[in-house]
């Protein structure tokens, strides 16, 4: 587990060749393969009797549409870094290639290892042309990475998506829904129920230590310092299921509103936190160096009024875990960090 630490220390949080194709060459090749294998697939049906294990579905309605999912897919390829990629290392399944994080590890390191084959396909970066290379029987993404071209992606095998925090989703429902496409969704409960468990006897726990505290957890990216609110958003959700009260500023008007933005000269809002959590994003940390907007705002006046600050309890977490985790491993890896910070407050 990576330590948390105080400010003003601050820290930074074999491939398969796929020649790029030209679009309309792709479509119209797929549209071919695709007719032969429907034609292979029924007379490979007609002469099985109805064909084995391997050929069957299970019926399922998404977001984007209607699929019928391989009872037990072979080659998966998730189109996201969250709860597709997540859920599928921690249960084993047969991930051929994945969207990666674009922070460093790509993969956390609170996940088990992929198994190889595995490709690793970069953050935002995976198109229709590159994942056909990998004849997956099996393509997964939340809804913003597949909304674009799932029709392309249905063509090439079965697509199924999902919603996650961007579209209100708990993230334990996500990773249950992910999980049932992979065929493992009891396996995913049993997960999450013993998270659960964890969680509530921290919260038991350290009852007396958290009790009248209020913790402000805090993302700093490259223009600006923003509140993550008491939303759905992962690190906020694992917060307050391990007991511990967020702060009035990290109140939201609604569903939609994930983060709170705070200017330089608005940082005695942080003011009613007893206890700050931060970590950086969307550019916070380049090539290891603390950018300007980070400086500007933990070196100004306003910040080293606040109370959290002088009293010494400051720490950062890991971006990994807190933003980009949508996993139970991340969970407990979140709850394995409170559980050091939790120790400095004694």
């Amino acid at each position: 587990m990576t330590r948390p630490h105080r400010l003003p220390i601050a820290r930074l949080g074999a491939a398969t060749a796929v020649r790029p194709l030209d679009r309309r060459r792709f479509l119209s090749g797929l549209g071919i393969g695709v007719l032969a294998l429907g034609v292979a697939g029924c007379a490979s049906g007609d002469a099985e009797g109805g064909g084995d294990a391997a050929g069957e579905t299970r019926p399922f309605q998404h977001p984007l549409g209607r699929s019928d999912l391989p009872a037990e897919p072979r080659r998966i390829v998730s189109l996201d870094p969250g709860a597709g990629l997540q859920v599928a290392l921690e249960h084993g399944v047969p991930l051929v290639a994945s969207a990666t994080l674009a922070s460093e590890p790509s993969v956390p390191a609170y996940l088990p290892s992929p198994a190889a084959p595995f490709e690793q396909l970069g953050f935002n970066q995976a198109d229709p042309e590159r994942v056909s290379g990998f004849e997956p029987d099996l393509i997964v993404g939340h809804v913003p990475s597949l909304q674009e071209d799932y029709a392309l992606y249905s063509e090439i095998t079965t697509t199924v998506s999902y919603t996650n925090s961007a579209g209100g989703t708990e993230w334990e429902d996500a990773c249950l829904t992910v999980a049932d496409y992979y065929g493992v969704r009891d396996e995913q409960q049993q997960r999450i129920d013993e998270f659960h468990e964890r969680a509530d006897a921290f919260a038991q726990t350290h009852a007396e230590t958290l009790n009248g505290l209020r913790v402000v957890l805090l993302r700093f990216t490259t223009d600006e310092l923003r509140i993550v609110t008491d939303s759905v958003i992962f690190g906020s959700r694992v917060l307050t299921r391990a007991g511990v009260q967020l702060t009035e500023s990290s109140a939201t008007s609604g569903p939609e509103e994930t983060y709170v933005s705070v200017t330089p000269e608005q940082v005695s809002r942080l003011e009613d936190a007893d206890v700050v959590l931060y970590f950086g994003g969307g550019g916070a940390y380049e090539e290891g160096n603390v950018t300007s907007a980070f400086t500007t705002y933990t070196e100004g006046t306003l910040w080293g009024r606040l109370p959290a600050v002088q009293a010494g309890r400051v720490f950062e977490v890991p971006q990994t875990t807190w933003w980009d985790g949508y996993s139970t491993s991340a969970a407990h890896a979140a709850l394995d960090d409170l559980e050091d910070i939790v120790g400095q407050l004694g």
